[in-house]
């Protein structure tokens, strides 16, 4: 008798060790790095932050680290043409990246005032700017949202919006003298708590991602998380490091994979591209990533491309 492929495809998922493997939306194959422009350091003289519109094609955002103004910077692929959007509000205490996703019938960015370094800080923010087609030289936000964590301060440097609306935060598991990284926590704002205008909103702790174990052959550098993204369609993400670019091939919407589910080369792969001094922002194209450095105001600081050849 002939079997119907739904009904085969059934039984050998309930066979044990004949599970079904689900789909890898991993890139395959990697190209090396090469540097498609540089940022002013006369205004992006920390960059720490960057994403990519898919809303106007052909426009990078991006802001440096703490001590800077509320603001973020506007430019093209190459860092060309950069011109600084100042935000009506108070002075941050430490934004460390930004994310680029859904607000209502539009796009906002979302700028994260996150960073602790010392783990002390009993709130953190999220300043939310609608996207436009041409912005002012200064612009006022639509709301800043409060958050705090459910399990006390964290230190954090990485965000990424998901296409459901609902925000993600890595944190940066390091001590104050950045001794012993362990594993990062993931949590959650929910699209709605991101529409809030008073209180504060508690996230939710979504899982862990344990680095030092992912790339137990890499050095401490690579472990230490400083940027995120996610892709448009939430199948993968991207989380850079000091040494090193994770990829994800799972929807965080589904939650995590358990600690037997990390398979190197099937859920997530580990990307050596080149290293760059203090590097913290990274953002998703739709070929590979782009992702840049801080330049302490001495130099430029380069904007790298890596590109996925498999697709």
């Amino acid at each position: 008798m002939r079997r119907r492929p739904a009904l085969l495809a059934a039984v050998l998922a309930a066979l044990p060790g004949l599970a079904l493997a689900a789909p890898s939306h991993l890139c395959a194959s990697w190209s090396a790095a090469s540097e498609v422009g540089t940022l002013d350091p006369a205004l992006v003289n920390e960059a720490s932050g960057l994403e990519a519109s898919t809303r106007f094609p052909g426009r990078l955002y991006h802001h440096n680290d703490s001590g800077d103004s509320l603001r973020f910077f506007v430019s093209d692929l190459t860092g060309g043409g950069l011109k600084a959007v100042n935000l009506e509000g108070p002075k941050p205490r430490d934004i460390e990246d930004m994310a680029l996703g859904p607000c209502g019938k539009g796009s906002c960015l979302y700028l994260a005032d996150v960073g602790d370094n010392p783990g002390t800080r009993s709130e953190i923010a999220f300043v939310v700017v609608e996207e436009k087609a041409e912005f002012g030289e200064t612009e006022t936000p639509l709301r800043t949202v409060r958050a705090r964590y459910p399990d006390g301060p964290h230190n954090a440097e990485s965000i990424a919006m998901h296409p459901d609306g609902d925000l993600y935060l890595v944190t940066k598991p390091i001590d104050s003298q950045a001794r012993n990284p362990g594993p990062a926590k993931v949590y959650r704002l929910s699209a709605a708590q991101l529409r809030a205008t008073d209180g504060v909103q508690v996230m939710d702790l979504v899982g862990e991602i344990d680095l030092p174990r992912l790339a137990s052959d890499q050095t401490f550098w690579a472990w230490i998380p400083t940027g995120f993204d996610i892709s448009q369609d939430g199948k993968r993400a991207v989380l850079l490091t000091y040494g090193a670019v994770f990829e994800f091939g799972s929807d965080l919407a589904k939650g995590l994979p358990p600690k037997a589910g990390w398979v190197s080369g099937k859920t997530y792969s580990v990307i050596l591209s080149k290293r760059l001094t203090q590097q913290e922002a990274i953002t998703l194209t739709p070929d590979g990533f782009l992702y840049d450095s801080e330049s302490w105001g001495k130099t430029a600081a380069p904007l790298m491309k890596v590109t996925c050849l498999d697709k």
